[in-house]
């Protein structure tokens, strides 16, 4: 009989493992494919660096790199440009890399662009020593009426340094919009080089340097490009030339909510993919490239990411809560013990067929 105790356990554990997995296979949420919105036509947006959008949703903007003009591009939803915004001096463009539009305290809509860039090639051809200060201007967002090419004239700067008074690439940066204060994640190239994350200081001056002290020692995004707060403040998101990263963010604490797992959202592929910002309803993601006619694309956000689940695009929506998605980092034990349990409850079900079994043929005999 040692035959069949074998057969009837490997039966019943098969039929767990098979339960289980088709268990959790069913607990995944479907997410639509990311969808080409435009290509921006402009013909000076050849290098965009960073994305912003309007508060309704219906302009973009954008900024050159380093060395380009000091201008911000505002285009629509066909990707046509429909105004430049032009600041009062093109040295203001050292090394823009990302840019934010976020209310103030004053109710008022502000465009933070982010001159954080180290300027590298343009210093090292010169013969400059290596940047350490970096600027952060800050100026009225222009009402929606606006067309054509328009002067900027109230242009406040913020001059900032790192608190180790050494020199860094910040591309990725944000302004937390309920807090107002401003973040950065220094892009590293070098594989296994530590990728920091910085904070600006609460309230920023406009007399003294403002020191950026580090927050995160390592957050683990290699050549980090583009971040943005969505509209409520409640994520925190930054980009690579692949994925997306998205961290939740509690009690406004960026600190401390970078200390978590972020959720990993793979981007389209894209010539050169720089800047990124949230859609309005903070449902998706939306990502540009640099280069001539580059395409804006929207990205959905699964639902652990904060997107609304659709219970027509579930399809374990009618399982019982007990096969329902795990939280995010216990997918893995929930699986294990939902195996013991039914290897348990099938094993011992297999058992007692066995015993029946025996017992009728020793009536039988």
């Amino acid at each position: 009989m040692r035959g069949g105790r074998v057969l009837v356990s490997s039966l019943a554990l098969g039929c767990a493992l098979s339960m289980a997995a088709t268990a959790h296979a069913s607990s995944v949420i479907e997410v639509d494919p990311p969808e080409r919105l435009f290509e921006v036509i402009g013909g000076r947006i050849t290098e965009a660096s960073g994305l912003a959008l309007s508060e309704d949703g219906e302009r973009f903007y954008t900024i050159p790199d380093a060395g380009g003009p000091a201008e911000v591009y505002v285009f629509g939803k066909k990707g046509e440009t429909t105004a430049i915004l032009t600041l009062p001096t093109r040295d203001l463009n050292e090394d823009w890399e990302d840019i934010a539009v976020v209310k103030g305290k004053d109710g008022r809509r502000h465009i933070y662009l982010a001159d954080t860039g180290d300027a590298w090639f343009v210093r090292r051809d010169k013969g400059m020593p290596n940047r350490t200060e970096y600027r952060l201007l800050k100026f009225p967002e222009p009402d929606p009426s606006v067309k054509g090419e328009t002067p900027v004239t109230d242009v406040i700067t913020y001059t900032l340094a790192y608190a180790d008074g050494g020199s860094h690439n910040s591309e990725a940066v944000a302004v937390h919009p309920r807090t107002g204060q401003v973040f950065f994640i220094a892009k590293t190239e070098k594989a296994g080089a530590p990728v920091r994350a910085w904070s600006a200081p609460a309230t920023l001056s406009q007399n003294r340097t403002n020191t950026l002290r580090q927050i995160h020692a390592d957050l683990r995004v290699q050549g980090a490009s583009g971040a943005s707060f969505s509209p409520t403040g409640d994520r925190l998101v930054v980009r690579n030339a692949t994925h997306a990263y998205v961290w939740w963010i509690k009690n406004s604490d960026v600190a401390a909510s970078l200390r978590a797992k972020p959720i990993t959202v793979e981007l389209p592929t894209q010539r050169q993919g720089e800047g990124i910002a949230f859609t309005i309803d903070g449902q998706a993601l939306l990502v540009n490239s640099e280069g001539s006619r580059q395409a804006v694309w929207k990205v959905p956000l699964p639902s652990e990411a904060g997107a609304r689940e659709d219970t027509d695009k579930q399809v374990g929506a009618s399982l019982p809560p007990t096969l329902a998605e795990p939280a995010p980092g216990t997918g893995d034990n929930d699986l294990l013990m939902i195996i013991i349990a039914l290897v348990a409850g099938t094993g011992g079900l297999g058992l007692l067929t066995y015993h029946l079994v025996r017992a009728r043929r020793t009536t039988v005999s």
